[in-house]
């Protein structure tokens, strides 16, 4: 088995792969008091290979995978028409205009600057743009956030994820 793994756009056969991902991924970080009707009809509606064919349709949206050995490890997908609403305080500084909406990796590929590569990738990106990247954390994710601020991203603010009755607090990073 290879050890090298490949970044690359994703594409139409790559939907029902990213779906699984999605939901692997998902339900590990929202579940932590298990899966109840409401975390059930959202993956199920949600995280599917249709909701992931038409996001490769939107322009606006880019998505890229991470594969080795004919497996998905990872995905990142990048919305440059999002904005966080949020001023800039240093005006030299373009505005926050592309948001990183989702950097999932499995958990058995952390470690393996995955993730990191898959952000430098998103900033590539919005830099291309002339925009900054944000991004939505789930405040309960330590591991994620102490991910990003190892890449000299801060908290700029808080954002409720809602799910039926439930609230789970995300929080605004960037650079």
């Amino acid at each position: 088995m290879s050890t090298i793994w490949t970044l690359r756009p994703a594409v139409v056969s790559d939907a029902n792969r990213l779906a699984v991902l999605a939901a692997q991924v998902w339900t590990h970080t929202y579940c932590q008091q298990g899966i109840n009707q409401d975390i059930a009809d959202y993956v199920l509606s949600s995280l599917t290979p249709a909701a992931f064919l038409a996001m490769l349709n939107q322009p606006q949206l880019r998505l890229s995978v991470v594969e080795q050995d004919g497996f998905l490890l990872a995905y990142a997908l990048m919305d440059t028409a999002s904005s966080t609403g949020l001023n800039t305080a240093d005006c030299s500084q373009p505005a926050y205009g592309v948001e990183l909406a989702t950097l999932y990796v499995q958990a058995h590929a952390a470690g393996q600057g995955i993730g990191s590569a898959l952000l430098r990738h998103a900033e590539q990106l919005a830099v291309s743009q002339q925009a900054r990247l944000w991004l939505k954390v789930n405040a309960q994710n330590a591991q994620a956030i102490r991910f990003y601020e190892k890449h000299a991203y801060q908290c700029l603010g808080d954002w409720y994820f809602e799910l039926g009755e439930g609230r789970y607090l995300n929080y605004l990073m960037g650079q």
